[in-house]
């Protein structure tokens, strides 16, 4: 108990904790937490402290209780019943229906295996309707689409997976078709409407072994949508371009800060040769970048976008791999509104003239931080 009397991390206060549970097992506890009023994104729970909630601008503890080793091990035993065998050589992830919620897990060791940790992320039970997310209308047209590659890009927990499902539900709600993703692990769950979902989870004992596999598997499974999760790694980006090229719409998440990164880091896990160059120029739709943004009270989070879609100038950047002709363009694209691009910066500036978000957060993730200072003053 030393360790916690040290802890700087503050407690939640009587009023924030008045709907908050503090009796029960784990499991009661977190399905109360998932369905209360406390705003928070992810859950992360240490064997010997208190549960702690990752809320926009702070880290907070449930209460001063800590989490016994006999209680981690009986949520992990309903997580995965496995779960010493699973977590013997590394860190497992799971996706799980709890009650009301469905909820990612990633369950680990630390401390030289002597104590137990784990993170939970929530996700909607269903895709949110693309309407409601607040994106432009410019984004929501990517769903219009029906060929090509979109990339999706971000740094991690920027709401990439869950603009995903509210694309392909939206193809769901107004085509027919068969939709396949390829998830680690598959998240949101899509119902079938108008299209035939096939959503397979990448593990070792999911559906599928690697992203590069399942992306394999879709060019034989007569695919009008395929959602790869994430570019990890060349063969996956190679078989990404394939699927493009060769009918359906394909969306894929990268991670990377900026529309620029992104690319280059796609163009980098394509060999950096002209040939994939081309392709890629040929085949690449779009790009969108995310970010989520803490508002000014810390009480919830906002979305701002950058979009830039396909054009001949666009085109040839990518076939030259001239990405640093890329801020250029879509500074000029972002002041013509019928050119379906916007920049960063656009999305940026009306949060700030509502005092919705802080200059300190919107230069973090502006790709333009002196222009927006400048407009600022």
């Amino acid at each position: 108990m030393a360790a916690l009397a040290e802890s700087l991390i503050e407690t939640l206060s009587l009023e924030e904790s008045a709907d908050v549970p503090v009796l029960g097992t784990l499991v009661e506890q977190i399905v109360y937490l998932l369905n209360s009023g406390t705003f928070f994104s992810d859950i992360i729970i240490h064997q010997n402290s208190p549960i702690m909630l990752r809320q926009p601008r702070r880290l907070v503890a449930v209460s001063d209780t800590p989490v016994t080793l006999e209680e981690m091990e009986e949520f992990f035993a309903v997580i995965e019943p496995d779960w010493e065998d699973r977590i013997h050589d590394r860190a497992f992830d799971r996706a799980k229906d709890l009650h009301s919620a469905r909820i990612r897990l990633n369950c680990f060791t630390f401390q030289a295996r002597k104590r137990l940790g784990c993170v939970i992320r929530r996700f909607p039970t269903e895709p949110i309707p693309l309407r409601e997310l607040g994106l432009r209308q410019n984004a929501q047209n990517l769903a219009k689409l029906h060929s090509g590659l979109v990339l999706i890009v971000g740094d991690t927990c920027q709401g990439k997976s869950t603009t995903i499902a509210s694309m392909l539900d939206e193809i769901n709600k107004t085509r027919s078709g068969h939709i396949i993703t390829i998830e680690d692990p598959v998240e949101t769950l899509i119902p079938q409407r108008k299209s035939i979902i096939t959503q397979r989870e990448v593990g070792f004992d999911g559906d599928v072994q690697s992203y590069y596999l399942g992306a394999l598997d879709a060019l034989r499974e007569r695919p009008d949508v395929v959602l790869i999760g994430e570019i990890r790694d060349a063969e996956t980006a190679q078989e990404a371009l394939a699927l493009a090229e060769s009918g359906p719409l394909v969306f894929a998440s990268l991670h990377a800060r900026s529309t620029e990164l992104g690319l280059q880091k796609l163009l980098r896990l394509l060999g950096n040769s002209d040939t994939q160059a081309q392709a890629l120029s040929t085949s690449l739709r779009a790009v969108l970048c995310q970010a989520l943004l803490p508002s000014m009270d810390g009480a919830s989070y906002h979305l701002a976008t950058e979009c830039l879609t396909t054009s001949p100038d666009f085109a040839r950047l990518i076939e030259t791999r001239n990405i640093s002709g890329l801020r250029p363009l879509l500074d000029r694209l972002d002041r013509d509104p019928a050119s379906g691009s916007h920049a960063m910066n656009s999305d940026l500036r009306p949060l700030l003239k509502k005092k919705k978000i802080s200059m300190e957060d919107a230069c973090k993730v502006s790709t333009d931080r002196a222009g927006l200072i400048d407009e600022a003053m």
